[in-house]
């Protein structure tokens, strides 16, 4: 019976270290020299104490490691837990080709963040579950979705996911995604697992950046915390991009790509369903307060960004969002509108070229316009991926204030792609015409838009003011002690509060992207070989 204990305990072992990974990447910045910056998020059993990547130019040589920073835990099932880490990919050459692996012999070299400068051409360690990615070179194509829903769900849900499969790996349609919010209704529990799983195929090979939508905000409050959970499962967005930017968060942040420089806003604050927030006792609690301090941190934010950014370099500014502005929660000219009087004046005052959105489920292209004297780009709402709310017909709109150049009411997404004349937006089907049973099919063009560049009439003077102040997050990385964080999960630049290990609760602390604390890195060899002594022990 004793062997059969540790027999079991072997196997646990096991367990922990193979459990799935649900890698995702995302974009930091890229360096002046032409080098990127990437951030990888992944998942390990809760046992997990440190964790740590093998990484190198070749499968069969990953001869460099890099320390997991780690966000604390989300549930995905009754008493299951799954442990949520982070790590940098620093200085990436465009073109070079990446292999990455969770490492299961951790006697190699470490590192606090990986420099591919400086890459180690030491023994490859034992490895499984290889991935890889290819450093996109030159501009990048994004497929742009929100309110896409977990495929466990059936029905709709997800019913646009073969397509982007497909997609990227037969043809290498688009080397980056934007997901504008409402991920897999809701992004915990079962949903959370299933929907990170259902997606690595892309998110191990591509960026995703992501936000909030309202359906992470309604399930933000105990047990689901959906909230909690988004900034734990993307905190890498929150170490890298939302550092990086000032933003210090994941919700809110901005990056620039090629030609364009994109801002992500969270548009829950100036949303209608209540509003939840961390609190100093560590739990979430609906708090009408913190919506407003959060939308005037982001305002402020916004014009800090949108005033430095370099036209000559990134011709093009494109917003995201999850509600678009005449969801807000409603018309721009409802009193009181916050959207109207906050981020409509700055999307004016700095020529932003185009808005993507979600939230509406259904694809809608509204061409530029104005309100109160105040010049409204281009608005595009992508927010028919998949989900069990089905699309919405035209008579299910309100759009008050707005008219609508092209409406399809059909499942799919699209594509956003950069020249130096113009940005294209390409938008497809991605299921049959079946509007409450649709079936999965291959991604069809039904819509084709260019936004020329413009010609920027103003020399912007810096305004507004940041979060914190932006970092060097490659220096930064390799500035920091080695090991594990506990570092800043939570991605709430507001309360700068971060994540604990439990999953029903966090503390407040610090907001820096450095970690808190240092830890030993788990070795299956070492660890294996106490277990198997102790089991040849007590059977003697």
């Amino acid at each position: 019976m004793q062997l059969g204990i540790c027999i079991a305990a072997i196997l646990a072992v096991f367990e922990a270290v193979s459990a799935s990974s649900q890698f995702h990447l995302s974009l930091v910045e890229k360096e002046d020299n032409g080098q990127v910056h990437y951030m990888v998020d992944w998942v390990t059993a809760s046992t997990v104490n440190s964790s740590r990547l093998i990484v190198g130019t070749s499968a069969d040589d990953l001869s460099s490691a890099v320390d997991g920073k780690r966000a604390g835990l989300v549930r995905e099932a009754a008493d299951e837990d799954v442990a949520c880490w982070s790590a940098l990919l620093s200085n990436l050459e465009p073109g070079s080709t990446i292999f990455y692996a969770l490492e299961s012999d951790a006697t190699q070299q470490t590192t606090s963040s990986l420099d591919f400068d400086e890459l180690s051409k030491s023994d490859s360690p034992t490895k499984s579950g290889i991935m890889n990615f290819t450093v996109p070179d030159g501009e990048i194509t994004w497929a742009v979705f929100g309110d896409m829903g977990a495929p466990m769900q059936g029905q709709a849900a997800a019913v646009s996911l073969p397509a982007l499969k497909e997609a990227l790996s037969a043809d290498g349609a688009y080397s980056g995604v934007l997901n504008i919010g409402d991920l897999s209704y809701e992004l915990t529990g079962s949903n959370g697992q299933n929907y990170m799983n259902e997606l690595e195929p892309i998110t191990s090979k591509v960026p995703m950046m992501t936000t909030v939508g309202n359906h992470e905000y309604q399930y933000a409050l105990s047990p689901s915390l959906a909230v909690q959970n988004y900034y734990r499962r993307f905190q890498g967005i929150t170490l890298g991009a939302g550092a990086a930017s000032g933003s210090a968060s994941n919700e809110f942040y901005s990056f620039s790509s090629g030609l364009i420089h994109f801002v992500f806003i969270n548009t829950e604050v100036y949303g209608d369903e209540a509003y939840a927030a961390l609190q100093e006792d560590g739990t979430w609690k609906v708090d009408e307060a913190a919506r407003k301090v959060a939308g005037t941190a982001q305002a402020k934010w916004l014009e800090y960004d949108l005033s430095h950014v370099k036209r000559s370099e990134t011709p093009y500014v494109v917003m995201c969002g999850h509600r678009p502005p005449f969801k807000t929660p409603k018309a721009l000219s409802e009193p009181g509108n916050r959207f109207a009087k906050e981020i409509v004046p700055l999307m004016s005052k700095y020529q932003v070229d185009l808005y993507l959105s979600g939230h509406e489920h259904t694809y809608l292209m509204f061409e530029a316009s104005t309100f109160n004297g105040y010049n409204i780009p281009p608005i595009i709402v992508s927010g028919s991926s998949g989900n069990n709310e089905y699309i919405r017909e035209e008579a299910e709109l309100d759009i008050e204030g707005f008219e609508w150049k092209t409406l399809i009411p059909k499942y799919g997404y699209g594509y956003l792609t950069a020249t130096k004349d113009a940005m294209e937006w390409q938008w497809g089907s991605a299921a049959s015409d079946a509007t409450n049973e649709p079936s999965s099919a291959m991604w069809k063009k039904e819509d084709e838009v260019s936004f020329p560049k413009q010609t920027i009439s103003n020399v912007y003077t810096p305004g507004g003011s940041p979060v914190s102040e932006p970092v060097d997050v490659a220096s930064e990385w390799a500035s920091a002690t080695s090991g594990s964080g506990a570092g800043t999960g939570s991605g709430s630049s507001t309360t700068g509060s971060t994540a604990q290990e439990t999953t029903g609760s966090s503390a407040s602390s610090s907001s820096s992207a450095s970690p808190t604390s240092s830890a030993a890195p788990l070795s299956l060899n070492s660890v294996t070989y106490g277990v198997i002594s102790l089991v040849v022990a007590m059977s003697l």
